[in-house]
């Protein structure tokens, strides 16, 4: 395998942790620059970084909103990475073509939580 297909199967493996929240959360672990990784994953993935991680943090979002009917969107944004519920709420809308909150169901709204 090329040295190229070897960093792009670890930077797949590292695309799966939770903790990774951005793409510049990845260069440092891979030993390589965050420029090669946004060239090497689209090649790879047909995806970019930016959008495998958003999927990720989206999927697990909506792991875990009917799950815990007390966890507050604002809480979980953060939780996932977010800088506010708000960019939280657009991206788990154009991803999931539903609200968090629908998405929930019938669950109130909790703030704060």
């Amino acid at each position: 395998m090329s040295a190229e297909g070897e960093l792009a199967n670890a930077l797949g493996e590292l695309l799966a942790d939770p903790s990774i929240t951005q793409v510049a959360d990845l260069a440092p672990r891979l030993h390589t620059s965050t420029r090669t990784l946004q060239r090497v994953a689209p090649r790879y993935f047909g995806l970019t970084i930016h959008s495998m991680i958003r999927r990720r943090r989206q999927q697990e979002g909506a792991r875990r909103l009917p799950t815990d009917p007390t966890l507050s969107i604002a809480n979980l944004a953060s939780e996932l990475g977010y800088s506010d519920h708000a960019h939280f709420t657009t991206d788990f809308t154009g991803v999931l073509g539903v609200s968090p909150r629908d998405f929930r169901g019938s669950e109130p709204l909790i703030v704060g939580g």
